[in-house]
């Protein structure tokens, strides 16, 4: 999938730019539009020599493989694709997600085996792109969703299936996908993600966060050279722009940038255990009835108390009107408590 910036997404972006300059004075200064990435150069080139060479490639027989030589690889639930593949899904992420965040996944040389689910002696396939998703189409869309979610889709996906249809695993285990070092199934119409040992290791990432001191003011926030760089995914967030706050006991607390050509938005997310307790839109705009125009918008500031200030303004006439203010805190258990 090619992403395409057209002429009116780019006028609307420098509207919203010129317009919360006047009201956040320095808004413009840290737009930033590099979390909005592609990969297709590479899978193009790729998809084009597939699409030239398709009957060759048709016809080639799989290479399928059952190693005596390959060791014990476990993987642990890592996180779920932002948005379904076609918009079917039945169920919500965090339901996907208390169902298969304790799974583990162990590979040997012989035998694929879902921890306390199912077992089943594998063999393994490694097939182009297009030839396992069968089109040109297809694969750009699922390399789109892949690249999204920090995944590059390359020349080769590896498959792995029972050796023997009967004692094949059920839905969603019966095919396992490994692609960029991590392990893929479809589960209800998302795409679930597992990561080779232990994904708790991304305490170490956290660790290497900057903390930014209280209070969190409007010029902190729209200032440059202020919002840091994750190396690791945050809540299935996709970007990697960040502030993180001073814990609250054993919370972590990040407010997480999402800078695009439409819009931009500002997301509170609390973890305990490295796992997300609280994420919450806190800083926002919404886009009016006419095109490049506004609506309204929320701003948000946080005190050296730690006391989050949110104040949504709409639009009326030529200028904006306070529409609500919030005032929230954050508890021990990584949850919000409403201020009066």
């Amino acid at each position: 999938m090619t992403l395409t910036i057209n002429k009116n997404k780019i006028m609307k972006r420098i509207l919203n730019i010129a317009i919360l300059s006047l009201l956040f004075a320095n808004c413009n200064g840290n737009v930033k539009s590099e979390n909005i990435k592609s990969s297709n150069d590479n899978l193009n080139t790729e998809l084009l020599n597939d699409s030239t060479n398709k009957i060759v490639e048709e016809n080639r027989d799989d290479v399928v493989s059952n190693d005596n030589n390959t060791p014990l690889n476990s993987w642990s639930f890592y996180k779920i694709s932002e948005s379904s593949i076609s918009e079917t899904a039945k169920k919500t992420k965090t339901e996907i997600t208390n169902e298969l965040e304790d799974v583990k996944i162990e590979i040997d040389d012989k035998n694929l085996n879902v921890i306390n689910v199912c077992t089943y002696e594998y063999y393994k396939s490694n097939k182009t792109p297009i030839k396992y998703y069968l089109s040109v189409k297809t694969a750009k869309l699922y390399e789109s969703i892949y690249a999204k979610n920090g995944i590059k889709l390359g020349k080769e996906i590896t498959v792995y299936k029972s050796m023997y249809p009967e004692k094949a695993c059920q839905i969603p285990w019966e095919e396992i996908v490994i692609i960029d070092n991590t392990l893929i199934i479809v589960y209800d119409d998302y795409l679930v993600f597992f990561k080779k040992g232990n994904t708790e290791n991304q305490q170490d990432c956290y660790s290497k966060t900057k903390i930014t001191n209280l209070p969190i003011t409007k010029n902190i926030i729209n200032g440059n050279n202020v919002w840091n760089q994750l190396e690791c995914n945050i809540a299935n967030l996709e970007t990697n722009d960040y502030l993180r706050l001073p814990d609250i006991n054993s919370i972590k607390v990040f407010i997480i940038g999402n800078f695009n050509f439409d819009d931009f938005t500002y997301t509170l997310v609390t973890l305990k255990n490295n796992k997300v307790i609280t994420k919450k839109d806190i800083g926002f705009t919404k886009e009016g009835n006419k095109p490049n125009t506004i609506s309204e918008f929320t701003q948000f500031e946080i005190s050296k108390d730690y006391i989050f200030n949110l104040n949504t303004k709409t639009k009326s006439g030529q200028d904006f009107k306070v529409l609500k203010t919030e005032k929230f805190k954050i508890d021990d258990n990584g949850l919000i408590v409403v201020v009066k």
